[in-house]
């Protein structure tokens, strides 16, 4: 597996203009959790132009859907196939990435990105989810993961 490498992943979402929100694992270190990972998860926007952006985005980094087995499969993540599904595991050349379109009931993307938290990462502004989207989106997976990082980031207070 390659090397994990989230500021060229962000570097290339950057270069195609892809609307996104960071969730996961480095949202959480962004509001201060100790929490380790290995792989960039986003919230993406689903309209169609985004989903080409998203897609050639993907083939920069030469993204191929991760199969049930873990291991980098042929099928290449177009713009179709990005918009059949409502989460994606990919494998690039800089590591892992999961991608997600948003729920009906967390809301509309435009507003979770509106009440994101820009960082900055050297040059790049990265969009971080709001800790209260961040919670939202935790318990709602409801996997034993998830719910454990609800119990930390609400231990962290409104400050993290």
């Amino acid at each position: 597996m390659p090397a994990f490498d989230a500021r060229e992943l962000f570097a290339a979402l950057a270069r195609h203009g892809v609307e996104y929100v960071t969730v996961g694992g480095i949202a959480m270190q962004a509001h201060g959790a100790q929490r380790l990972t290995q792989d960039l998860d986003i919230a993406i926007a689903s309209s169609r132009e985004n989903l080409d952006r998203l897609a050639a985005a993907l083939e920069d980094v030469d993204a191929r859907i991760l199969g049930p087995d873990g291991r980098r499969s042929r099928s290449v993540p177009t713009a179709a196939l990005l918009g059949a599904g409502d989460q994606w595991h990919l494998l690039t050349d800089h590591g892992p990435l999961d991608v997600v379109t948003l729920p009906a009931h967390l809301g509309p993307f435009s507003e979770m990105r509106a009440r994101a938290l820009d960082t900055t990462l050297g040059d790049l502004t990265v969009p971080i989810a709001h800790r209260d989207d961040l919670l939202r989106m935790k318990r709602a997976a409801g996997r034993p993961q998830d719910l454990a990082d609800v119990e930390l980031l609400e231990s962290l207070g409104d400050g993290g």
